[in-house]
């Protein structure tokens, strides 16, 4: 056991806030053999480490439902209301559902990205070639700019207010640290209010003037098609909890995501060359395989609606359970070789980083874009980009979200 591992076994009874800041994978594996459940005594909740296990849960809302369905009013209003597809369960979350995918079919995220990705991406390239250092972070300069602005374009937002951008950024990066938490804390659920009002806040002015002035936007189409899917005329507090997941879910975790492949490619001399040999073949792999191995969320909660058995474990009615995709995705009983990329794995697809079940990302095809324009424009763009030896390296730092950064890179000019 090596020293920063002994460190976080040092007195300390297992806890997934014990990875804080620290890279995860090597103290999930020294927990493995206690079984694919291990009690956390901090986060009052069994830790699902297993992949199997975790994905049965997470396809199984009838016996493990999202935590969301007990929430008190003050989750409900953090999240944005009671109309956001997180809160909603059965019949509801359903026809919700149905609406999202929607909006995100095969050919409509193919007009997405030639209209808002690819435009949004040449301006961010043209701003770091214009700089004219061969330097840049290509987190904070490009990958982080990516999803936010998408967004931002696809709900009719002026996505080239870099004000606003960074606004955004900073606002769902505060949210999701309180979704971390599991709201545990009053301090947690205080700031959770506060920075929910400021996104309602920005959203406002756009879902008013849409419902006055429909447009080819997903505010307008939240107006004139979501009540199709329900009985009764929307509200605009209908309304916001709508757009709120969509401007929540469609920008924060590709931000990660983004972030993510391209340290891979940075990084892994294979991963590189299989790129410059075949990228039309391996580039979605490289994408597939950078999201199990790095995800972007690090867990996931539910709670078991009965008594059951998961594994060796026996666990009680109404205990939560963190579902850790971090570990599931590196399960050595699922991957050979769980910790570094396999360009021939086959599914590709077939990891946790979009969850499984009625609960997957209606988003996913939107980010596999993302990321994989992302990855082509940086190889087109940026000559022999590498990381800067002398600048700030990468870190798997935070506890919930996560993704290697900053990215400082040199490349040819």
């Amino acid at each position: 056991m090596n020293e920063s591992l002994q460190s976080l076994h040092a007195g300390k009874q297992f806890s997934v806030k014990n990875v804080e800041d620290v890279e995860p994978w090597e103290y999930y594996d020294s927990v493995r053999g206690q079984g694919p459940l291990v009690w956390d005594e901090s986060m009052k909740a069994w830790a699902v480490l297993d992949f199997e296990e975790c994905a049965h849960i997470e396809m199984n809302e009838d016996n493990f439902r999202h935590p969301y369905k007990d929430a008190p009013d003050v989750v409900v209003q953090i999240k944005g209301g009671g109309r956001n597809i997180t809160v909603l369960s059965g019949e509801e979350h359903i026809r919700m559902r149905r609406f999202f995918l929607k909006l995100m079919t095969p050919p409509l995220v193919e007009r997405y990205r030639q209209a808002q990705v690819g435009p949004i991406i040449a301006m961010l390239i043209r701003r770091i070639l214009e700089k004219g250092t061969g330097k840049a972070d290509l987190c904070s300069e490009f990958g982080d700019q990516i999803p936010p602005r998408v967004i931002a374009a696809l709900l009719g937002m002026p996505w080239e207010d870099d004000a606003m951008v960074a606004k955004i950024l900073h606002l769902h990066e505060e949210i999701m640290q309180v979704i971390g938490t599991g709201f545990a804390t009053e301090e947690a659920r205080q700031k959770g209010l506060r920075v929910s009002a400021e996104i309602n806040d920005m959203l406002l002015p756009y879902i008013r003037d849409r419902k006055a002035k429909p447009k080819d936007d997903f505010i307008s189409r939240v107006w004139t098609e979501a009540p199709g899917e329900f009985e009764g005329e929307l509200t605009e507090e209908d309304v916001v909890a709508i757009s709120r997941e969509l401007f929540l879910g469609g920008a924060d975790t590709t931000v990660h995501g983004i972030a993510n492949v391209l340290y891979l490619l940075l990084t892994n001399p294979e991963v590189r060359a299989s790129l410059d040999a075949d990228r039309k073949t391996n580039l979605p792999i490289v994408v597939e395989e950078s999201m199990r191995l790095y995800g972007s969320v690090m867990y996931r909660f539910r709670v078991a609606n009965e008594d059951c058995r998961i594994g060796n474990t026996d666990v009680k009615k109404d205990q939560r359970l963190i579902l850790l995709h971090s570990a599931a995705n590196r399960d050595p009983a699922k991957y050979g070789c769980p910790h570094q990329p396999e360009l021939s794995r086959k599914p590709a697809g077939d990891h946790l980083a979009f969850n499984k079940g009625p609960r997957s990302c209606v988003g996913m095809g939107l980010a596999r874009v993302e990321m994989r324009d992302a990855v082509v424009a940086v190889l087109d763009n940026l000559p022999n980009v590498r990381l800067d030896p002398a600048a700030e390296p990468p870190a798997f730092k935070s506890l919930f979200m996560r993704s290697w950064r900053p990215l400082n890179v040199s490349f040819d000019r």
